[in-house]
């Protein structure tokens, strides 16, 4: 009795569950018998074949009658015979709009009076357009390169 302490509950849980679930299936197996086969199994290898058959099954059983398929003369099969060919109608000239409701109406003008507000000339200002290029990967590395070429030699700067 001392290995079943050292095993897991829910090993043995795991295990048990396992079992009983062969068991079950070998009762549910052998109870169907062995004449027939047990669902999920496919003993005709011809898939489509069973299809087939599983559907004029269905149809006999809904009664629905469907005609073979015919395929249509060669001349019409042929998309460049002799035959007049009508082209389909033009399109129309205009797109045609849905229908605004009035609160959609209203919804759309302050939208756009809105996006009106938003664009406004602060882009164009030279404090916009400084803070623009500070922000910047390529500021930092100008800065340095300005400063080293504008700032004072290096032998009259101060130690730091």
């Amino acid at each position: 009795m001392d290995i079943l302490k050292e095993l897991d509950p829910q090993a043995i849980l795991v295990l048990l569950m396992v079992i009983f679930a062969a068991i079950k299936a070998f009762f549910e197996k052998r109870k169907k018998g062995d004449g027939e086969v047990a669902l999920g199994e496919e003993t005709d290898p011809d898939l489509y074949q069973a299809y087939e058959e599983e559907l004029a099954r269905q149809r006999s059983d809904l009664q629905i009658e469907i005609s073979p398929l015919t395929s249509p003369p060669l001349s019409e099969a042929v998309p460049f015979s002799s035959k007049k060919v009508t082209p389909p109608p033009p399109l129309p000239a205009e797109p045609v709009l849905p229908k605004l409701s009035a609160a959609e109406k209203q919804a759309l003008k302050a939208l756009e009076a809105r996006t009106k507000k938003v664009a406004r000339k602060a882009r164009d200002t030279t404090k916009s357009r400084v803070y623009r290029h500070l922000s910047s990967p390529t500021a930092a590395r100008e800065a340095l390169l300005l400063a080293e070429i504008l700032g004072p030699p290096k032998a009259m700067q101060e130690k730091v």
